[in-house]
């Protein structure tokens, strides 16, 4: 096979970029990149559009100075645009170093894709990269979406991230290599069965192109096609989520769990997956399969109240019907309380809104807040605006007798979270006159004309009349 000319049809065909677009080429110094760099330069001029390397020195391997040395020449006497930074040593993880190296050089790559005001970035991958990823995810577990293995195109930033290589097999670079005698770096780690990967490509890979040497584009078949039925089924579930979650006004994502539990089985863990990508906001994956079935549980089970921790310090929480997802707070606000509420007097209160105490006769126009009428010889002035205790209790309409708070917010389903933030009004003397937002006391009456009658008025939003 004449990989240029496949690969010039293959651009022609995809459409990847167009000669106006402005790419950035990653390339690492490998064979594969060098390949790639080589395919982008020998494109005809009527396709070639403008583009760059960049280049990330990780200081992982004592190579890696003459590799960054090679390319800055290489590039310089080409006239091909050259952007490279080194990963300082004090920067490198004691675990995870293959993760990290990544997040650091995608940094990167973003920067520069900014700076320059690129369209797309290209990388290197190629048949057999898809092949051990699919085989590295299918045994470690996760989203049906991430064993489909590498998309070929994908957003990257403001533009695309795109993957010419993927038809291509490690062998068919090499050859063509060797064909145009390019010079490249064979990375010596590629051989420590220390990286994951390689095993998987130096032991496991081998024999199953033993058993079918056509493995390549039959795994690119599967990907393919795997990734096609996504796309379809990604519509019923896009509609579906949009039917049972919103944004909050404070930006949380939120789940109906009534509606949810009203899904078909086979729909219910992929919108689930769906709500998790939004979180994580299509970034790199960091949950697997335990955490969509952690959510799941999370929905269906009988009790009311319940959370779940999930990678990246994001915490699902379902208050009742509703399920919603936060992260850690890092910043306590203390408030300084209880605040006395003098009669004429307004006070802010540290969630939002304020409450204010009038005569009836002096504040006339109360719209749309919520306010509560007391005689005057019922309460003892000033009133006390705090939190909620321990064993508080009101007096309830109706009933004839007290309840605790306590019970009035769970018998009104109000959230965990929400319980600590909402105040209580007492007077003087202590006795509990409105639990703010959800429950006034007996001592709340109707309005009447030849009394004299305070009014306590809550506004939510803030505005004075």
């Amino acid at each position: 096979m004449d990989l240029f000319k496949d690969f010039l049809q293959l651009c022609q065909k995809q459409f990847y970029w167009k000669k106006s677009s402005r790419i950035l080429l990653a390339v690492s110094g490998g064979v594969d990149s060098m390949v790639l760099l080589d395919l982008m330069k020998r494109l005809p001029k009527e396709l070639k559009p403008w583009f760059a390397v960049v280049h990330v020195n990780h200081q992982l391997r004592e190579a890696s100075v003459k590799e960054a040395v090679f390319l800055e020449q290489f590039c310089r006497q080409a006239e091909i645009p050259f952007f490279m930074t080194k990963w300082e040593t004090s920067q490198h993880p004691k675990a995870s170093t293959e993760e990290a190296a990544r997040e650091f050089r995608y940094a990167f790559f973003k920067t520069v894709f900014a700076e320059q005001q690129a369209t797309h970035l290209l990388t290197a991958h190629h048949g057999d990269d898809q092949i051990e990823t699919i085989l590295m995810r299918l045994v470690r577990g996760g989203s049906l979406e991430s064993m489909a293995g590498i998309k070929a195109v994908r957003s990257f930033s403001s533009g695309l991230l795109v993957r010419p290589l993927l038809p291509y097999t490690k062998e068919q670079l090499y050859q063509y290599s060797d064909e145009q005698q390019l010079h490249y770096f064979e990375d010596e780690t590629n051989q420590s069965s220390v990286y994951t990967r390689n095993r998987y490509r130096n032991q496991v890979i081998p024999l199953l192109k033993e058993e079918n040497p056509q493995l390549v584009p039959h795994f690119s078949d599967f990907s393919t096609d795997l990734q096609d039925v996504l796309a379809v089924a990604q519509i019923e579930v896009q509609r579906q989520l949009k039917r049972i979650s919103k944004k909050t006004t404070d930006g949380r994502l939120q789940l109906d769990r009534i509606r949810y539990l009203e899904m078909d089985q086979s729909l219910q863990r992929l919108v689930v997956q769906e709500l998790l990508m939004m979180v994580y906001q299509q970034g790199d994956q960091l949950f697997q399969r335990q955490h969509i079935q952690a959510v799941h549980d999370l929905l269906i089970s009988p009790h009311p109240n319940g959370q779940i921790d999930l990678p990246g310090q994001w915490i699902a929480k379902r208050r009742y019907d509703t399920l919603f997802f936060t992260l850690p707070k890092s910043v306590e606000v203390s408030v300084k309380e209880p605040k006395e509420l003098h009669l004429g007097e307004w006070i802010h209160l540290p969630q939002g809104g304020k409450v204010g105490l009038f005569t009836a006769d002096t504040f006339l126009d109360i719209g749309h807040q919520k306010v509560m009428w007391m005689n005057a010889d019922s309460v003892e002035l000033p009133l006390v605006i705090r939190r909620r205790k321990p064993g508080d209790r009101m007096s309830l309409k109706g009933t004839g007798g007290t309840k605790k708070i306590k019970d009035v917010l769970i018998d009104q389903k109000v959230p965990l979270e929400q319980r600590d933030e909402l105040r209580v009004v007492c007077d003087a003397e202590g006795k509990v006159l409105c639990f703010l937002g959800y429950k006034d006391s007996r001592l709340s009456i109707e309005r009447e004309t030849d009394t004299i009658q305070y009014i306590l008025i809550h506004s939510q939003n803030g505005n004075e009349s």
